[in-house]
């Protein structure tokens, strides 16, 4: 019986390890996306036109391996007081490996942004977008 219970324990244990998603932390890139991510949040900036970031997205929780659904925010840089709006949304998208298909929907503006095909280790630093 203790034999049973100890195996039983074991393989539960085994399972339980091989769900685990990856270790994420760290950038991720594209030519249009980057998106850093820390233990249990990601902020994704979105390059608009003139070299900087217009837009970004985040979310709170670690992507699973596979395909996802992730809820989150999407906020857009304005110029005009308080400076932002943020909306709603849903990533979603397939994480493999050292690459990630991530977009962006947001229902409240009926649009989707994306895919953004991101490659770990791919560094882009664009400033935001100072608006007039």
């Amino acid at each position: 019986m203790m034999r049973t219970l100890v195996t039983a324990l074991a393989l539960t244990a085994a399972l339980g390890c091989s769900a685990t998603p990856p270790d994420q932390a760290g950038v991720w890139g594209s030519d249009q996306a980057t998106l850093t991510m820390a233990d249990t949040s990601a902020t994704l900036r979105i390059l608009a036109s003139g070299g900087c970031y217009g837009s970004y997205g985040e979310f709170g929780r670690r992507m699973p391996a596979g395909a996802f659904t992730i809820p989150g925010t999407y906020t857009q840089l304005i110029g005009a007081y308080p400076g932002t709006i943020q909306y709603p949304a849903q990533f979603t998208g397939t994480f493999s490996g050292a690459r990630i298909s991530l977009s962006v929907s947001v229902p409240d503006l009926q649009q989707t942004f994306g895919p953004y095909q991101l490659t770990e280790g791919v560094t882009r630093q664009w400033p935001a977008c100072a608006y007039p």
